[in-house]
Parts: C-alpha cells; sequence; structure tokens
C-alpha cells in the first residue's frame, strides 16, 4: 500500500446547515483497531437529516464526519497485542477489502448476548453518527465489526452493503417460506433490494408498489412478477393478499399501503421512515391479525449473511447507483438528494 498522508480532506458537519471541508488528521489504529482508505461512501435520508439538522437528538452528536455506508482497502491494523493478538483483527491482513458494522456495540449486554446487537442496551453509538465516518478519505474502526470482501470486489457496489444488511434484518424477521405470496412497497434502494432477496425464495407472486419507471424495470429484472402504481395500492380495498409484506417506502401512505397489501394473518416488516405523520388505521392491524415487524439498523447476523451473499455474486448492486461526487463536492451532492431527480437512486461520495 502507498504511504498514509498525515491528513485527510473530510466533511465535518458542525450542525443545522453548517458544514465544511477541513483537512483532518488521518487517525492510526490503536489496539483492536485498523484503519480503511475508503473507496467509496453512500449517502442516504439520515444523512441528509444529519446534515439538515433534523435527525433526533439521541441519534447524532456534533460535531461529526458522518458516512456509515462505506467500502473501502484495510492500509493499517493496530497493535492487538492488549486485546488478544491477531484474533482481534479476525484475521485481516493489509490490502484486504472491506466493509464494517457501523452500530458500535458493547457485545455484552442482554441484546447483545441475543444476537440483537442493532439494539445495544450500552447506549446508541454509529460510525457517521456519533463516531467518524467515511467523508473522507480514511475511516479507523474496530476490528471485531470489520467483514472482508472478496478480492475483486467492486467498492462502490460493496458501500451499498449497509443498506442491504437492514433489508436482510427485515426479511430474516419476516422469515418468508419458500413460494409465499410477497410484496414490496416503494421503489428505492432498500426495496429493490429487497426485491432480488425475496426473489431467492422462489416467491409464487412477487408485486412491487411503487411508481419510479426505473425503479420499476429494476424490480421486474430482479424478480418482480407485476408491479402496482401508488395510487392503485392507496385505493380503498385493494390488496395482493401477500403472505409477507416488506414496506421501505418514504411516502405517508406507505404504512397504511404494506398493511392493505398483506392477507389476514400475514407479516408486515416496516422500514422505511415517512416524510410525515405516517396514514393508517391501527385497528387493521388486529382486525387482519397481522404481524408487523419494525426494523433498525442491521444485526451482526444480517451482516454476516449479506456479505456471504455479496462475495457469492448473489447481489447485483452496481445498477442502484444514479450519481458519483467527490468528497470535495457534498454540497452538491446533497442537493441532488433534496432535489430529488427523476432518474436518482443511490448517490455515493468517492474519494
Amino acid at each position: 500500500m502507498g504511504t498514509i498522508p498525515e491528513h485527510s480532506p473530510s466533511v465535518i458537519v458542525r450542525g443545522a446547515d453548517d458544514f465544511a471541508i477541513v483537512d483532518l488528521p488521518v487517525v492510526r489504529p490503536g489496539p483492536g483497531e485498523v484503519l480503511v482508505q475508503v473507496g467509496a461512501a453512500g449517502i442516504c435520508g439520515s444523512d441528509v437529516e444529519l446534515f439538515e439538522g433534523t435527525r433526533p437528538a439521541a441519534y447524532v452528536r456534533y460535531p461529526v464526519v458522518p458516512g456509515h455506508e462505506w467500502a473501502g482497502t484495510v492500509v493499517a491494523i493496530g497493535d492487538d497485542a492488549a486485546s488478544g493478538g491477531t484474533a482481534a483483527a479476525g484475521g485481516l491482513a493489509v490490502g484486504d477489502r472491506v466493509v464494517a458494522q457501523g452500530f458500535r456495540n458493547c457485545g455484552r449486554c442482554p441484546r447483545c448476548r441475543e444476537g440483537a446487537t442493532n439494539l445495544c442496551e450500552a447506549g446508541y453509538a454509529e460510525t457517521g453518527f456519533t463516531h467518524p465516518g467515511a467523508f473522507g478519505g480514511y475511516v479507523t474502526v474496530p476490528a471485531r465489526l470489520v467483514h472482508r470482501l472478496r478480492a475483486d470486489a467492486d467498492l462502490e457496489a460493496a458501500a451499498l452493503l449497509e443498506p442491504s444488511a437492514c433489508v436482510v434484518e427485515g426479511i430474516r424477521a419476516a422469515a418468508p417460506a419458500v413460494g409465499a405470496r410477497v410484496a414490496v412497497v416503494g421503489t428505492g434502494t432498500l426495496s429493490l433490494v429487497a426485491c432480488q432477496i425475496l426473489s431467492a425464495y422462489s416467491p409464487a407472486e412477487l408485486v412491487l408498489i411503487g411508481d419510479s419507471p426505473g425503479g420499476r424495470e429494476l424490480g421486474t429484472r430482479w424478480g418482480a412478477t407485476r408491479c402496482v402504481s401508488g395510487t392503485e395500492a392507496a385505493a380503498p380495498g385493494w390488496s395482493c393478499e401477500a403472505d409477507v409484506v416488506f414496506e421501505a417506502g418514504t411516502r405517508t401512505t406507505s404504512a397504511r399501503v404494506a398493511l392493505a397489501a398483506a392477507r389476514r394473518g400475514g407479516t408486515v416488516v416496516l422500514e422505511g421512515i415517512p416524510a410525515g405523520p405516517a396514514e393508517g388505521d391501527l385497528a387493521e392491524i388486529a382486525l387482519k391479525h397481522l404481524t408487523v415487524q419494525g426494523v433498525f439498523g442491521a444485526s451482526a447476523a444480517a451482516w454476516e449473511h449479506v456479505v456471504t451473499m455479496f462475495n457469492a455474486g448473489l447481489l447485483d448492486l452496481a445498477p442502484l447507483i444514479s450519481h458519483r461526487y467527490a468528497v470535495t463536492d457534498v454540497g452538491s451532492a446533497i442537493a441532488t438528494l433534496r432535489d430529488r431527480p427523476a432518474d436518482l437512486r443511490k448517490v455515493l461520495l468517492v474519494p
């Protein structure tokens, strides 16, 4: 690997609409840590909230370098003598292509011990929100959270593994049966990843609900057997009688549509964050005997699952990338997300 610089241009957000590009020191890894040169970092709606100052106060610590969706290459490994030698780094080596879990869980609380590392009781801590993230040239993370990618991995595509892990978290909880009838609400990144993963269950029907022409085209390529417009799905009395519904929309009607799409006794996964107060009649949950599953991020098990799929060539994430910007042009990247052009899918920062 090349020489590691002393400083690297990074995005730092100090508060609402207050950000700058600053040459920050490249933090060398301490015991149990690795330093990664960032290959690409994704921007999602939660990052826009961070820039706008609308992210709930419990889930951000200003000032911060954003960037929780990323992939890169290991350039340095900390001295692990005090934390278990090579085992602490999981056998990682300089030059490995990697991603890492964002939640810096304690590994000791009841939730972590039962496998729900995304619900750690030690307090919220996440790379890119409470700890420096990947909106710069380098990021330092605990080695225990790192997952190795195959040697020829496309780092831009791999930057989408964080949202993909969140999708896997919800689908694992829903546990659809092979041959089930399933539906996906939304045509954004999460929903289209869900189409790919749900198609692996050989569903009898996979209904994609949404309006983006590009999203519908990709969804059909990745397993959707029919597409339904948001207007049709929101009409009174409409349903596709799905056994499992995965919702990742941003509309205030998305949750209501998801509940309507499910059959009686079905399961609904709610993963989208609506732009305003969500519509819907909670009585429908009881009257239809629905199981409703919320999702907060991704556990270590979901990460292991999705990285295994990616390394085996079972996830096609590159077509979801629509825009690329340099780190120094982050203002334009955020403006693109706010403007939501017709061809918008995933926006990347590429150092």
